[in-house]
């Protein structure tokens, strides 16, 4: 079983020479990247006009690594990686660009050969373990099944008791007798566990966490932070965090992609972006956390709201509240994700001057 001390970290950060995941600035050898997006654009037909809530977003994931994605609401993290599971209905939504799993193009392949590789070489942890899971089944049916679909042929016998075995590592007590119950019989913790242990039954690659502790208080919140850490040290498989919380992302990953209005705008080792963001949204971000010394202050927030994705603004989506905001920022189609450091990229015409502290 994995040790669920509440004040565990999420671990260290292995050392890291690799560059953002942006299309520019990759520079990854090809056999150690485990996913690759490349100018993924995803839009949604709506009375109001066309929804772009993922404008050319370009990433790639490692094995074994552990990389957040951070952000509003609704700037295009979630959007992002259901296109990446295959969760988006086409049409509605319309889907462009190129998402390719080990070499195989999940957006074109044979629905066959997709299935194959989602939810079970890919997998995910959803923000709302109560809606994901289906009232009506037992949780050890629900992970049991799993193993029915993935690999035929499997024993209704063995798929109990490989459910019971992952309910255990995942710090579920008295598993045996908790295997038959339903999911309302559990707690918000335990039902996010029981997510957890359904998306690693397979031994994924990749493990999509979606806001995986946004329900949860903030001791299971760290619960379940240092188990998802523990169990990518044990599996190798790669995490990518969704989040809004920059002390999670502070805490748990290597790398960060800092995302605003469907795009990136700003990618590199989550240490380096922290200590001296290269991009004013991030930077307005992390002034907006709280902190023990700001007892007694108002909170610094960033001023106005995020865009309305029928209507981006032109030039860089970010200058209507951005504190920096120049006549170069208006035009345009505003300014792409560029290198501006070692491993680093920033889509700000000013990054370069942020980073050396003006």
């Amino acid at each position: 079983m994995v040790d669920l001390n509440p004040a565990a970290e999420c671990g260290e950060r292995p050392s890291s020479s690799e560059p953002p995941g942006s299309a520019a600035a990759t520079v990854t050898p090809p056999t150690d990247v485990a996913l690759a997006v490349s100018d993924l654009r995803v839009a949604f037909e709506s009375p109001h006009g066309l929804v772009r809530a993922v404008n050319g977003v370009s990433f790639s994931i490692r094995r074994g690594e552990t990389v957040g994605i951070l952000g509003e609401s609704g700037s295009g993290k979630s959007v992002s990686v259901s296109a990446v599971m295959g969760l988006l209905d086409r049409p509605p939504a319309h889907i462009t660009g190129d998402i390719r799993f080990r070499g195989v193009d999940l957006l074109r392949a044979p629905a066959r050969e997709t299935r194959r590789i989602r939810g079970n070489r890919i997998s995910m942890v959803f923000q709302d373990p109560v809606t994901a899971l289906n009232p009506s089944l037992t949780v050890g049916y629900q992970i049991g099944e799993l193993f029915r679909v993935h690999r035929p042929g499997t024993s209704r016998r063995y798929a109990l008791r490989e459910a019971v075995e992952l309910m255990d590592r995942v710090g579920i007590p008295s598993a045996r007798e908790r295997v038959h119950g339903y999911p309302h019989e559990l707690s918000g913790g335990m039902s996010q566990r029981i997510m957890i242990a359904m998306a690693i039954a397979l031994k994924p690659d990749i493990l999509i966490a979606d806001e995986p502790t946004t329900a949860l208080d903030v001791t299971v919140q760290a619960q379940i932070m240092a188990l998802l850490a523990e169990l990518r040290r044990e599996t190798g498989m790669a995490l990518i965090l969704i989040t809004h919380d920059v002390g999670v992302v502070s805490e748990c990953t290597e790398r960060v992609m800092v995302m605003y209005a469907g795009r990136i705008v700003e990618s590199g080792p989550t240490g380096a972006i922290l200590a001296r963001p290269a991009h004013p949204y991030t930077a307005g971000l992390m002034s907006s956390m709280p902190r023990a010394e700001m007892k007694n202050r108002r909170l610094v927030v960033i001023e106005g709201a995020p865009p309305v994705m029928t209507a981006i603004p032109p030039g860089c989506a970010f200058h209507p509240r951005c504190g920096r905001r120049r006549p170069l920022c208006t035009g345009g189609g505003g300014p792409g994700l560029r290198g501006v450091a070692e491993e680093r990229a920033s889509a700000c015409h000013f990054a370069a001057e942020m980073v050396a502290g003006g």
